[in-house]
């Protein structure tokens, strides 16, 4: 029986945004107890250490909540032939994953497939008047969804969008409360381009911005530009 003993961990860093990928390998703990990854931007990642080389424990730089999450698993948890997805305890979404080199490297292809990517498969590419600004705001929603920051007034965050060549509307189902946003010119983009919560209101929607540093950040990682 073949055991694996070398490990991929993909994350992405809290700090500058990009999607990084590290060895793990068990042996690295032969003679010292705990492992630290750090981004190529020097932010401390994750940490992984152990007493007995059986039972280990994963302390994870959440970019979710920006706090820290800590995880307990087995050995062959960590080194498998299968992937140990880590999700965030405050939001339930993914954060990391460990595996195999060639099935992380299908993961991290699939996590970062963009919906436009997905439109021109399905052959919705000439269905929208302006395909370049749709994207871009599906995208940017998307994003604020998977934060869990989509969300309506009266609690319901599992948000209903229909996509209209040139608009796109949000739904709730719980209060019926609808928002119709505009998707064709670059100005349609300002709106949802730095904000960080979308909220459903009896009168359509509001939304928070990103604070300036976070804006300063996400621009400088080339996501967005500066106003």
């Amino acid at each position: 029986m073949c055991v694996p003993t070398l490990s991929i961990i993909a994350m992405r860093c809290p700090a500058c945004n990009q999607l990084e990928l590290h060895s793990l390998s068990f042996f690295d703990f032969a003679r010292q107890r705990t492992y630290k990854m750090e981004c190529s931007c020097g932010r401390s990642l994750l940490s992984v250490g152990t007493k007995d080389r059986k039972m280990f424990w994963l302390q994870i730089d959440c970019e979710m909540c920006e706090s820290k999450h800590l995880y307990y698993f087995k050995r062959k948890q960590i080194w498998s032939e299968n992937i140990l997805e880590i999700e965030c305890t405050d939001t339930g979404i993914e954060i990391a994953y460990i595996g195999p080199k060639e099935k992380i490297r299908q993961c991290v292809q699939q996590q970062n497939r963009s919906l436009e990517d997905i439109a021109q498969e399905v052959g919705f590419v000439d269905y929208f008047d302006n395909p370049e600004v749709m994207y871009q705001i599906l995208d940017r929603i998307n994003e604020i969804a998977e934060a869990g920051e989509l969300r309506c007034q009266c609690g319901n965050q599992n948000i209903e969008i229909e996509v209209f060549p040139d608009s796109l509307e949000l739904r709730c189902e719980d209060c019926n409360s609808i928002a119709r946003i505009k998707a064709e010119t670059a100005g349609d983009i300002e709106n949802f381009k730095n904000a960080s919560r979308i909220q459903l209101t009896e009168c359509g929607f509001n939304f928070v911005k990103l604070s300036k540093a976070t804006r300063r950040k996400r621009s400088n990682n080339g996501k967005t530009s500066k106003r």
